[in-house]
């Protein structure tokens, strides 16, 4: 019976709907014409602000108007952006001095969008909000590595690491404007809550970006105007608009009728269909993104090590790959991209789908099968919940097949989805507030193995993004001695240690990596879709249309 269910399941994959389009108004524009370029966004922001918000949707949101010291580009390079140079020790940007490090940034001028230059007291401002304990940031994690912001001119910072810092380039992506926050910071709403978490700011930010915010109209659109003062390359159109389409479907129709001319990490049961768009172009990319399940390890039932590899090992990860994802999606192993030079293959040969062993394991455990076929032991029932985000087919599919894949071995599983906001919200998301038993979501990561945020003890919410409530000694002190060593070799002994100890504890499975669709009207030139968690925006001033 469970594999005709499961066949029924994986039949439903090539179903589509459909729903009427609704045609935008666009100017006509060339290369510096009056045009507005619409993309995609399944996701509604909470907020236009990064430091308070980790979704993907937030970030999207915010690229076209804030600037960072250094970004990440197409090719997995960091390259300058409000900094004049990458600083390294080769140019003497960096100079180690004992246990300590100071990185020198060179500010290129800039000004904010209501004219006021941007100056190294801003940055320094950035560094003392990410600090400021009443302000909800997503992880303190390298800012607290910082003694000291000088600032001996208004185009020089200099950054005091009291410690070697290796992922250094990783810190200042977004830079704050002192001017129009430092009030906001200072303030607080109530005792221990800043009143940065709430500002207005949050929802009209004043960045230094290539495009100014417009309007936010709640559940349909944020709209965004191109900022003639922009200190880099000029934007070539009039303006952005992020439009938020949760439904797949709905998504495809609009690309089709031209309502939306870029949609973002298309469906992959929509990757025929697309092809076919004869003025699309279908852009794959082998993304640093993961798709996993994290496993909430303070849930009682959750905290048994023999569950949580069970349920691992229930998971035919390479059927969902080639069935739900059509092969485009490759199996995860580990949270490194396999191309990193981190990554560890020993890995690959762990945790293989095994559903006979996973029921050793649990036989062994002390659960049994109870008359309906779910385990009991002392008097509770292997019964879990899974939330994901609403609206994502491929993973409402997944998670259907999850159900058949845990009930075969006796774990009773059951969906509860939620919109984006309310899965990854700060701090009552089910996430960050550990509500949750099994989440299935993605993780984007940065070129470097960096992962302290995720399994460090010291960033369980609410100090980090540590949501599985992971605590292993071990792993503690590797995360925290990976950021103090600049050896490469020696840094990749260091996280390949670490994954595997995530491999033998698994307090997340790692599902697939992602082989992002982005569906992009042939009117629109420029776009170049970027693998990291720069996202697709990075050079949003460089696109125009034909």
């Amino acid at each position: 019976m469970v594999r005709k269910h499961l066949a029924s399941i994986l039949l439903a994959i090539s179903l589509l709907a459909a729903c009427e389009p609704s045609k935008k108004d666009t100017a006509p524009g060339g290369q510096t014409g009056g045009a507005t370029i619409v993309f995609q966004s399944q996701q509604e922001p909470d907020a236009l602000n990064t430091l308070i918000s980790d979704m993907v949707a937030s970030r999207d949101a915010t690229t076209p108007m804030m600037s960072g010291l250094i970004i990440v580009n197409d090719k997995m390079e960091y390259i300058p952006d409000l900094a004049a140079e990458v600083p390294t020790v080769e140019n003497k940007g960096v100079v180690l001095a004992g246990k300590a490090m100071t990185v020198t940034y060179k500010l290129k001028p800039a000004k904010w969008h209501d004219g006021k230059p941007v100056t190294s007291a801003d940055v320094k401002f950035t560094w003392e909000t990410y600090l400021n304990p009443t302000v909800r940031v997503t992880s303190r994690d390298g800012w607290d590595k910082i003694s000291a912001v000088e600032t001996p001119d208004a185009q020089t910072a200099v950054v005091k690491f009291r410690e070697v810092y290796a992922p250094y380039l990783n810190l200042f992506g977004v830079i704050l404007p002192k001017h129009v926050l430092e009030a906001d910071v200072k303030t607080e709403d109530k005792p221990g809550d800043s009143k940065f978490n709430h500002s207005a700011w949050n929802r009209a930010p004043i960045g230094s970006g290539p495009f100014k915010f417009k309007e936010w109209v709640a559940g349909d659109h944020i709209s965004y105007e191109a900022n003639p003062d922009y200190f880099g390359t000029k934007p070539k159109i009039a303006g952005l608009i992020l439009k938020v389409v949760p439904d797949e479907n709905t998504a495809f129709v609009q690309l089709k009728s031209g309502d939306i001319d870029i949609y973002q990490s298309a469906a992959i049961t929509q990757y025929e269909q697309l092809k076919a768009l004869g003025d699309v172009t279908v852009n794959e990319t082998a993304s640093l993104t993961y798709e996993h399940i994290d496993f909430n390890n303070e849930n009682p039932l959750l905290a048994e090590k023999a569950v949580r590899k069970a349920i691992g090992l229930a998971i035919n990860k390479e059927e969902i790959s080639k069935k739900i994802y059509k092969g485009l999606y490759k199996v995860a192993h580990s949270d490194q991209f396999p191309l990193s030079y981190a990554y560890n293959p020993e890995v690959e040969k762990l945790n293989q789908f095994d559903p006979e062993k996973a029921r050793q394991l649990l036989d062994a455990a002390g659960w049994k099968p109870g008359g309906d076929g779910i385990r009991m032991k002392d008097g509770k029932r292997l019964s879990l919940t899974i939330s994901s985000t609403t609206g994502r087919k491929p993973r409402e599919l997944t998670e259907q097949v999850l159900i058949q894949y845990l009930k075969a071995v006796g774990i009773e599983l059951r969906i509860d989805n939620v919109p984006g906001p309310k899965l990854f919200g700060k701090p009552d998301g089910l996430l960050h507030s550990g509500k949750y038993d099994l989440g299935l979501y993605a993780w984007t990561t940065s070129p470097d193995p960096n992962n302290i945020t995720l399994w460090n003890s010291k960033q369980i919410p609410p100090g980090g993004q540590n949501y599985t409530r992971f605590r292993n000694a071990e792993v503690d002190q590797l995360t925290e001695e990976g950021t103090r060593v600049v050896d490469r070799a020696k840094r990749a002994e260091i996280y390949r240690r670490i994954q595997a100890i995530m491999a033998e504890e698994m307090p997340m499975v790692p599902m697939l990596y992602w082989t992002t669709l982005d569906a992009v009207n042939n009117r629109v030139k420029g776009f170049r879709p970027n693998p990291t968690n720069s996202g697709n925006l990075w050079n949003c001033q460089e696109w125009y249309v034909e």
